[in-house]
């Protein structure tokens, strides 16, 4: 019986080389990848959207005078979108509306964690603590933050020079005021209070320079003022003679003190008039130890 014999040829069989296999395996992971990549978009570019949907909600809301249900949207849309500080900082406009001066911080320090570049927020939260918190120190520490992000906002500038008399820095105040000075933006009321400050720093001859420069900047407009705006400004003006008679006690010149004294319609002239005739170094010290 002959036995049967199989011959195995090379060329038979495909060669399946691993580098093809590599390929193949790569590619495949690719797609899922993109796959993967292209439901991640479709479900950000949705939650996008669901947040721009509730905070339309809270504006109507908000429009209406329903200032809870606008707050509840704006916590939904915070929600929705993680990385934009829009609707927190709402949530804290809204909180303030209601009073609520605490968490209406709470939420800016939030929006402030989610946009770290932003210098509004800093400058919002900021103005929230001096104003509604009595937090002038940090306050102070947020202003300045914000300024080392824009430090040519004068509005931010100024807001800053006033805030540092209420921690006890006059010279940081005076050097804040300064810039504006050299930024020539600075309104009358910065003129008056750096007058003020070189009175208390030991410059009062640049003290009363500087406040007469605030009168003649405020009396410039106050024949074309009218109504309230003019008794504002009015009232400006008789706080900056006072200051300047304060300022001509500091620097002893009490005989120039005593004249506008008696020439003003004060009304504590007659009481400023009486210790500056018994005591006026009293009164120089009185001045020193006022707040600005």
């Amino acid at each position: 019986m002959g036995v049967l014999r199989l011959t195995l040829v090379p060329w038979a069989f495909p060669v399946i080389s691993s580098s093809l296999v590599s390929d193949s395996f790569f590619r495949g992971g690719f797609k899922v990848a993109v796959g993967f990549v292209v439901v991640a978009l479709i479900l950000l570019a949705g939650t996008l959207y669901m947040s721009v949907y509730y905070m339309k909600q809270e504006q109507q809301l908000a429009e209406t005078g329903d200032i809870e249900g606008a707050l509840e949207k704006a916590r939904v849309a915070a929600r929705f979108n993680p990385f934009d500080s829009m609707p927190l900082t709402v949530q804290a406009n809204l909180l303030l509306r209601q009073g609520q001066n605490d968490a209406a911080a709470e939420a800016l320090r939030e929006a402030i964690d989610r946009d770290p570049a932003s210098y509004a927020n800093l400058v919002y939260l900021a103005n929230i603590q001096i104003n509604r918190l009595n937090e002038p120190e940090k306050a102070v520490k947020n202003y300045e933050a914000a300024l080392e992000k824009n430090p040519r906002d004068t509005g931010l500038i100024f807001a800053l020079a006033q805030a540092y008399p209420r921690v006890g820095d006059l010279e940081a105040a005076k050097r804040e005021y300064e810039k504006l000075v050299e930024f020539d933006k600075v309104p009358p009321r910065g003129l008056f209070n750096l007058g003020k400050i070189y009175v208390r720093t030991g410059d009062p001859e640049k003290g009363v320079e500087t406040l007469q420069k605030a009168k003649e900047r405020v009396s410039a407009g106050l024949e074309r003022a009218e109504g309230a705006k003019r008794k504002e400004r009015e009232a400006f003006v008789r706080s900056v003679d006072l200051a300047l008679v304060d300022a001509l006690v500091v620097e002893g010149r009490y005989d120039e003190a005593h004249a506008a004294l008696q020439q003003s319609d004060f009304e504590q002239a007659p009481a400023l008039l009486e210790l500056l005739n018994t005591d006026p170094e009293a009164y120089r010290e009185t001045v020193l130890d006022s707040e600005v």
